[in-house]
């Protein structure tokens, strides 16, 4: 390996480091993004239940009113009753009055059915809440897991910008921006070694996509110090060395 992948190798120990505490500080943004979205859920939910409560009560509130109505008529029809003159008119105010007890039973179980369902959804709110309250705190433990990752990570990262920098200045410009380039694309990973498919047959292919190789590409880096990208995935491609390999095997 020459020398600028050989400085380049050391350039991406480094970056790999880096976007592995990137990583991991990613999955705990993401950890706090989650419960918040938990606690959106949770109040969009107690809102949609407070208005359904809001509806039900409403209608419950008419209904409790037409019943109330319908007593006041029933017992006028008692009056009625009594007064009536003949068999005909006790007939017709009985009916009535029966007809009215009948509509009013209804109105009751249906009462009775709405003040299940309302407190059903009260039920329902409290055990919303609490279950926004849980998530609240979950928000509050992921942000105090962030910081304290941020603070434990602190000295490793300015160390390791100062080993980047560092080992950036020994790159030449056009291969360090080509490197910058596909570790950004990769998330790190910017250089990947070629795979030998079969000891004994010259068959290569890339190790970050396994795609072929072509022997024109693994003889460029046998002589010659300069970039060799895969046509796919487009990492830059290395020779590794004969002990690596055989430490692989």
């Amino acid at each position: 390996m020459g020398e600028t992948l050989e400085a380049l190798h050391r350039l991406q120990a480094v970056e790999l480091q880096l976007a592995e505490i990137r990583r991991k500080r990613d999955a705990k943004a993401r950890r706090i993004e989650y419960y918040k979205r938990q606690v959106r859920n949770a109040e969009e939910k107690f809102q949609q239940n407070r208005e359904t409560i809001r509806e039900r009560q409403a209608r419950l509130d008419t209904l409790q009113l037409d019943v109330s109505s319908r007593e006041d008529s029933i017992n006028r029809h008692r009056q009625l009753l009594n007064r009536a003159k003949t068999n005909r008119e006790y007939a017709a105010i009985l009916t009535a009055m029966n007809t009215e007890k009948a509509d009013n039973a209804k109105l009751e179980t249906e009462i009775l059915q709405l003040m299940d369902f309302v407190q059903n959804l009260k039920n329902e709110a409290a055990a919303i809440e609490a279950q926004k309250a849980r998530s609240l705190e979950d928000v509050t433990r992921a942000e105090e897991a962030l910081r304290d990752y941020d603070a434990e990570c602190q000295q490793q990262d300015h160390g390791l910008r100062a080993d980047r920098e560092e080992c950036a200045e020994k790159v030449p410009p056009s291969a360090l921006a080509s490197f910058t380039r596909v570790a950004e694309h990769h998330d790190g990973e910017a250089m990947v070694p070629i795979a030998k498919l079969h000891p004994k047959r010259d068959e290569y292919i890339c190790s970050g996509c396994n795609i072929m190789v072509t022997l024109e590409v693994v003889n460029a880096l046998q002589t010659r110090d300069e970039l060799q990208v895969c046509k796919v995935c487009g990492r830059i491609l290395y020779l590794e060395s004969p002990e690596t390999q055989r430490s692989r095997a």
